[in-house]
């Protein structure tokens, strides 16, 4: 039999080298949050598109301040206003200011502006206490975004800043990955729906909601396409019937090697290519990777922190990818445990926890349930640390490799 046992890393990677970004469509700026740009976009227009004044002020000619010895202010008249979204309509005159609001452009001939608070009024003219110099308090067209320049990439999620960026080109209408139609499945004669009666030997399926909340938080819908007992060939024709209509199929329980765990034996009936049926970690092990009809199917793990576990370090990256996301690894960065560890770990081990970052160093506070089975082991996790094959205990201030969920 064709061993299929592999590290984490070679399992994410047959599994990513497998997948490819979705078609592309085009969509309105209005329902853009959260998707994949699928171009590079440039700049139509400078931003500013002009040079504009970024307080509430008097704008004048730096020359028309400069005071003889002895001489402590200026008064010039103020000969117009100009609120944000108009225009002065003339040239400002040598020796005059005009008074000027935020946003609104700085009128040919001004190459400063002063803040009311700096200023002496009074009706008709203004009156400045200090010289000024040319560029004072102006903001120049182009300063923020030139027209051309690039600014977003291909593969690039529209988050705030983005989406702020597209629309100050004007732009409704952007072109975007598609979004991978998710499914999830349950298998297990064991499971119940919550406000289902508990009965023995039963337990509530919870794997159904954390997977769709953990897809959710990132922007992705799933479908829960229901439970499955365990039956290979309901399995099978189950599994069929779903990569036939969605993009990623989840499906949790049945992966290790008891006499009910059907998932792999099901898949190959379905006439799935198996690439991975095991990963050499803790937890998370037991999982099933495979291609079905050209569709990843993740088998993972029944219980739910193993599952987690797959789910965020494997499915998740191919998710990402499928979604054109160029940046569709989880995030790496070193943290320092801040208490012993006291478990050896013979294979690869991935521990939950939280991040410290209160005297700026970037300490992980483990989660004090590490089960695999455990609901619990998940909650608040906000990284998970990589333990190397190997490794004995670990003393508090050991430094890990980490993935930010």
């Amino acid at each position: 039999m064709k061993n299929l046992v592999f590290d984490l890393y070679t399992a994410q990677q047959m599994i990513l080298d497998r997948c490819q970004p979705l078609d592309t469509e085009k969509i309105s700026l209005d329902k853009a949050s959260g998707r994949i740009l699928a171009t590079d976009v440039k700049a139509k227009y400078n931003v500013p598109l002009f040079d504009k004044s970024p307080l509430d002020g008097y704008t004048f000619r730096a020359e028309d301040t400069e005071m003889e010895e002895g001489q402590e202010s200026v008064t010039l008249p103020v000969t117009g206003e100009i609120p944000a979204g108009s225009c002065a309509g003339k040239p400002l005159k040598k020796g005059c200011a005009m008074k000027i609001l935020t946003g609104a452009p700085i009128p040919e001939g001004a190459d400063v502006v002063a803040k009311f608070e700096e200023t002496t009024a009074e009706p008709g003219y203004v009156t400045l206490h200090r010289t000024y110099h040319s560029g004072d308090n102006i903001v120049r067209k182009g300063e923020d975004v030139k027209e051309d320049e690039r600014i977003a990439d291909c593969g690039e999620i529209i988050d705030a800043a983005v989406h702020g960026m597209l629309a100050s080109q004007g732009i409704d209408e952007v072109e975007v990955y598609k979004t991978p139609l998710i499914g999830i499945i349950s298998q297990g004669n064991e499971l119940l729906n919550p406000g289902e009666p508990l009965q023995g030997g039963k337990i509530y399926n919870s794997n159904r909601y954390m997977l769709g909340t953990a897809l959710k938080l990132r922007h992705f819908s799933s479908i829960y396409l229901g439970d499955v007992q365990d039956d290979e060939m309901k399995i099978a024709e189950v599994l069929k019937n779903a990569v036939s209509m969605y993009d990623v199929v989840i499906m949790t329980g049945g992966v290790s090697v008891g006499t009910y765990d059907y998932t792999k034996s099901a898949l190959e009936r379905a006439g799935a290519e198996v690439l991975v049926d095991k990963i050499k970690m803790k937890p998370g092990s037991s999982c099933c990777l495979a291609i079905l009809d050209g569709v990843p199917v993740f088998g993972l793990s029944g219980n739910p922190a193993a599952a987690m576990t797959t789910f965020h370090l494997v499915a998740m990256p191919v998710i990402q990818k499928m979604a054109g996301n160029k940046d569709f690894l989880p995030d790496k960065i070193t943290v320092e445990l801040d208490s012993d560890f006291s478990k050896k770990s013979p294979n690869m081990r991935i521990l939950k926890g939280k991040l410290d970052l209160t005297d700026g160093t970037v300490r992980m506070k483990l989660n004090e349930n590490q089960a695999n089975g455990s609901v619990s082991a998940m909650s608040g996790a906000e990284v998970f640390a990589i333990v190397p094959a190997g490794s004995g205990p670990l003393k508090k201030g050991s430094l890990l490799d980490a993935y930010l969920l």
